[in-house]
């Protein structure tokens, strides 16, 4: 086996580590919006961290962070991510597109909502000394499919 052989395979292997670092990082990310763990969200994404979203634009950890709990409170969710197209985009950066399926279920205007809806995310990661970090994401949604709001019953 030559040295650049050695070199290449290293390489390949560097990369799938990456790629595997980040599905994992989203993940993370998805299930700590779900179960409402904001502090362990901080941990996932930069300080310098941009949303776009149904909610609009946001900038900043803090911003993002506070403006979703604050969102989110009372209110139940389900996102589910997949099929990922990761690409590495330089030694420390990559960008991500996620398919994405979300059930949603809160009070809106004082009555209940729900909804599920489709679409992607659209993401760029950043390596840190703490490893891969989500520095942005915006949701094109496909679809937003309002859901039957349960009737009260009468005894």
């Amino acid at each position: 086996m030559h040295e650049d052989d050695l070199t290449e395979i290293v390489g390949q292997i560097r990369r799938l580590a990456d790629i595997e670092e980040i599905k994992q990082l989203r993940a993370c990310y998805t299930r700590y919006i779900d179960t409402k763990e904001w502090e362990s969200l901080r941990g996932v994404i930069t300080e310098d961290f941009h949303s776009e979203t149904d909610r609009g634009v946001m900038d900043g950890r803090d911003q993002v962070i506070e403006s979703v709990a604050s969102s989110l409170a009372g209110a139940s969710t389900a996102h589910h991510c997949h099929t990922p197209e990761i690409s590495i985009t330089g030694p420390d950066t990559a960008t991500g597109i996620w398919a994405m399926q979300d059930h949603v279920k809160m009070d809106l205007n004082g009555e209940p909502f729900s909804f599920r809806g489709a679409g992607h995310y659209h993401e760029t990661y950043v390596r840190t000394p703490g490893g891969w970090r989500i520095r942005s994401t915006a949701l094109k949604r496909l679809s937003v499919d309002p859901l039957p709001s349960p009737q009260p019953t009468s005894n």
